[in-house]
Formats: C-alpha cells, structure tokens, sequence
C-alpha cells in the first residue's frame, strides 16, 4: 500500500514520496488502492480518472511494492476524456512537463513497430506523446519534431523519464540526467481530447509492452533543479526493507535493504524518538544492509535509511519506522 501524506501543496505518490502540486494537470500513480473496476483515478484531484478497455493487470513496481504498478501487454488500454480548455492549456505553445516511470523487454522499430506509452493526439501529427522508438525513448511533438534518448531503454531496468517544454526549448531528461534537447516554438494542439496510455494516440496501433508507473503532466515548466530533485523523488525515496523490522528478538537485529537505483551511498540511523534530532547510531556506508553495531535494550526504537545520489549532497531520508526489540 502506498501511504497518503496530507501536506501542503504536496500530493502523495509511491512510498511517501511527494510531487508538486502547482500547475498539477493529471497524475496516476497505477496502485491497486485507485483503481477499481475499470477506473483509475486520477491523483490529481482534477478528477481525470481513466478508463481500461480491458481487465487492468498490475505488477510489483521499483520500489518492490506488489500490485502497485501497471502490467501491459497490448491487450488492452487506458484512456481518459479531457476538456477542451484543459487540453490547450497543456499544449498549444504553453509550457509543460510531462513525465512516466517505466520498464520493458520489449523490442520497438521505428514508425508502426513504435510502442506508445502515453501521451495525446497522433505522434506524428499534431500530438505530445512518450513512445519507444528503436529501443529509445521519444518525445514526440506532432509536426514539430521529436526528440530521443541516445541509449536503448528496453533492459528490464525502471527508467524515469520527464520531457519539459520551456519557452519554445525541449529538454528531455532520463533518470536524472540530460538525454536531448532542442526547440519547438510553433502550437502543438492534440487532434483528440482524449489521454490514451498504452497505444497510439488515435489509432489501434503501436501497443506499449512493458511495466508503467507514475504517469503526470504538468502544465508549466519545471527548472532543470526542479526536474533533478522530482527524479530523486521518483527514483526511490524511501529504500524498502528486504524483511520486515517492526518487531526484532536479537539484541544487534541484521537490517538489510533493496538496493536503490542510481543511489551513490546510504546512511542508517537509530533514535528514541522520530525527530532523529540526535541519533545514538548514525552510519554511512555504501552496503544495502548491516548488522546493529551495539545491543539494543527492549524497548521502542525509531530507525531510517537514507540516500544519496551526488556526493555534494546531504542523504535524503523517508519517513521513520518504528522497531520493537523484544
């Protein structure tokens, strides 16, 4: 389950992590909590819920979560009816961010061997669209041109991919980092009001296969420092533990954790009280576990791992979680 933080301007997503809010066009975080039936609500609030052509199949996502991402092998598809004022808001010459977590196997050609994972309108025609492309991620942007990654993206390993449009510049960044850019500076105005996922944008073709999470739209542009902290966001804040912690019998608990991808060092502390204003242990390390280095006395105990993608950087920690030593 992925819990709700009820903070200001902030809406929740997987695992406690928070994504802005401000300019916030539509967000799906694909967990088996929204959808019901054939229905996906939409996170946003702006209550752009999609609808699934067929049973909707869900799969563990990156942070190991079961039944909180999306499964998609070409049988079916999601689509969501939006306003026309909403859809030249998003589009036209505006500002916007665009963005998906995803992860596939699958082989992609270009033009009609394409997978299309999200977007709305015809790719190649008057549309915004996320699609693989010879193995690559692209942004599409109608007649206007597009953009890809320069590596292939179809090695089974989540990616996290956000397209920002700023004052007629396009950049397009992967997992973090600078994939392309360039510039689109006429109106890119969808010809249908409807967001498709998982298929071309009009047509029945160019079905997506593959594993797809945290799809979100935005209808400004964030910075470069914006995107690289939402990636951070996205990328796997907070670690999850490889067993459950909550209630230990050894005196010196092993505490190990799935590995975070892109993550450069952790750091596990132990307090007395969630605020971990002064930890009794607090470690750096490069390792995804260790073992408690002093006993621990029965009693309640809080514990966090946090993470660290550039050195330059301080460890950015989840939520606390709470630990019984019998």
């Amino acid at each position: 389950m992925k819990p709700i933080l009820l903070i200001a301007l902030l809406i929740s997503m997987a695992c406690g992590a928070v994504v802005p809010q401000a300019g916030l066009r539509f967000y799906y975080t694909f967990d088996q909590q929204t959808a019901s039936g054939s229905t996906v609500k939409d996170m946003s609030g702006n209550g752009y819920d999609l609808t699934s052509s067929g049973p909707v199949q869900f799969a563990a996502d990156r942070f190991y979560n079961a039944k909180s991402a999306l499964k998609m092998d070409g049988t079916y598809h999601l689509s969501a009816l939006l306003p026309d004022t909403t859809v030249h808001a998003m589009t036209d010459s505006n500002d916007f961010t665009f963005g998906i977590a995803f992860n596939t196997t699958a082989s992609s050609t270009s033009m009609e061997g394409r997978m299309d994972i999200a977007g709305l309108g015809d790719p190649y025609n008057s549309g915004v669209f996320l699609s693989m492309h010879d193995n690559r991620l692209r942004i599409f942007l109608g007649n206007h041109g597009y953009y890809d990654t320069p590596d292939t993206l179809n090695d089974g390993q989540w990616h996290i991919a956000i397209a920002v449009r700023s004052q007629g510049a396009v950049f397009l960044y992967v997992d973090g980092k600078l994939s392309d850019q360039g510039a689109v500076t006429g109106e890119v105005y969808p010809i249908s009001d409807s967001l498709m996922i998982g298929k071309h944008g009009i047509k029945d073709e160019s079905f997506y296969i593959g594993l797809l999470d945290d799809v979100f739209y935005y209808s400004r542009a964030l910075s470069a420092n914006d995107a690289s902290t939402l990636y951070r966001t996205l990328s796997g804040v907070p670690v999850s533990f490889t067993t459950r912690v909550d209630t230990v019998a050894a005196p010196r608990p092993t505490i190990a954790w799935h590995a975070v991808p892109n993550a450069i060092a952790y750091a596990f502390e132990i307090g007395n009280d969630s605020l971990f204003a002064s930890p009794f242990i607090s470690i750096p390390l490069d390792d995804t576990g260790l073992t408690v280095p002093q006993a621990l006395a029965a009693g309640r105990y809080y514990l966090r791992v946090g993470c660290n993608y550039d050195d330059r950087a301080p460890f950015v920690f989840p939520d606390w979680h709470a630990m019984v030593v019998k």
